[in-house]
């Protein structure tokens, strides 16, 4: 157990404020650390298996029961209210912000039959991204694949995944040839999505095992940047031409599962 915070409280000019806000103001899809918000996260981080190296609380929230729960490693900061304000990354911050290693997603070594995966391929919309991995721990999804786009554990996208980017396998990679390559020699049937062409979402092209692969918010996926065993399209007798990539992920996610059960 951790003891309870120190009594002394952490101003803005203090050394290790200024280091942490250097920290957490550059933190990029590179940085080894990242950022959480709010007791809730922090706890489903640790749950999940992720502890973080430092807990920051402001002074008005250093008495939450979580801290007494977290292991004596963990370095707990007690700042100044508007110290912690500068601190967090949103506008309205919940009071805790935690730092934790950078987790280490990998792919599935063989895909089960009725298996499925989501490869981001230059999404960029943080909400998107965070949606897009809440569908897939709602479904079951072994791994969510990102290439490019938006980073998978920026704060925003935490925040949009609502903790399943805690919990779902998550997957960085440079190169979409060699991610999907790696789907392939793992058993999955690689699915590209396309406004226009391909087969009917809800014709059986959605069997496992698979990985949809999904294009980016303003040109979709580029036939060219991919080598994909089917496409797959979904019919719109409306007069809209596409839908958002986190509703179309959604759609497919789900007809997926909806295909393997029945």
């Amino acid at each position: 157990m951790a003891p309870a915070a120190e009594s002394h409280v952490l101003g803005a000019q203090n050394p290790r404020i200024a280091e942490l806000r250097r920290l957490i103001g550059r933190r990029s899809s590179r940085s080894a650390d990242i950022v959480l918000e709010g007791p809730r996260t922090v706890r489903e981080a640790i749950a999940a298996g992720h502890v973080p190296t430092t807990v920051i609380v402001p002074e008005s929230g250093d008495d939450h029961p979580l801290i007494d729960e977290l292991p004596a490693s963990v370095e707990i900061v007690v700042t100044r209210d508007k110290a912690f304000e500068r601190l967090a990354p949103s506008v309205s911050p919940q009071p805790m912000l935690a730092l934790v290693p950078r987790p280490a997603g990998e792919l599935p070594a063989a895909f089960g039959v009725d298996d499925v995966a989501l490869v981001l391929a230059e999404v960029s919309d943080p909400g998107n991204v965070g949606t897009l991995i809440r569908v897939a721990d709602a479904v079951g999804a072994v791994a969510v694949v990102c290439v490019g786009g938006a980073d998978p554990w920026g704060p925003k996208t935490v925040r949009s995944s609502a903790g399943s980017v805690l919990r779902v396998p998550v997957v960085a990679s440079d190169s979409l040839e060699e991610a999907t390559a790696a789907l392939r020699s793992a058993g999955a049937r690689v699915i590209g999505t396309d406004v226009r062409e391909g087969e009917p979402h809800d014709g059986g092209v959605l069997d496992g095992p698979i990985a949809i692969v999904l294009g980016s918010e303003p040109h979709g996926l580029d036939r060219s940047s991919v080598e994909v065993d089917a496409w797959v399209r979904i019919d719109m007798p409306g007069n809209t031409e596409s839908l958002n990539v986190a509703m179309a992920g959604t759609l497919l996610a789900y007809e997926a599962r909806r295909s393997s059960s029945s």
